[in-house]
C-alpha cells in the first residue's frame, strides 16, 4: 500500500544515511521501524527470592518483592 508522510528534511536526511549505511532501502528501514515500534513490549517480571533455611532446618520468613521495595525506597 502507497502512502504520503510528511517527515522533517533533517529527519528524512538522518533516515537515507542510516538506510544507505546499513545497505537497505528507504521502505525497509521505514517498515523495520514501525515494526519495532508496535511490537509488544517484554516486561521483565520479577520472581520472588528463593527460600532460605538456616542451620537448625527452620525457614527463614522472605521478604515479598513489594516489602524489599518499600523498605528500599521509603
Amino acid at each position: 500500500m502507497r502512502t504520503t508522510v510528511e517527515l522533517p528534511d533533517d529527519l528524512l536526511s538522518r533516515a537515507k544515511s542510516h538506510a544507505a549505511l546499513a545497505g537497505v532501502s528507504l521502505k525497509e528501514l521505514f517498515i523495520d521501524a514501525i515494526e519495532q515500534r508496535l511490537a509488544p513490549r517484554n516486561q521483565k517480571t520479577r520472581r520472588p527470592p528463593p527460600a532460605i533455611g538456616n542451620p537448625k532446618g527452620r525457614r527463614i520468613r522472605v521478604l515479598t518483592p513489594e516489602q524489599i521495595d518499600q523498605a528500599m525506597f521509603s
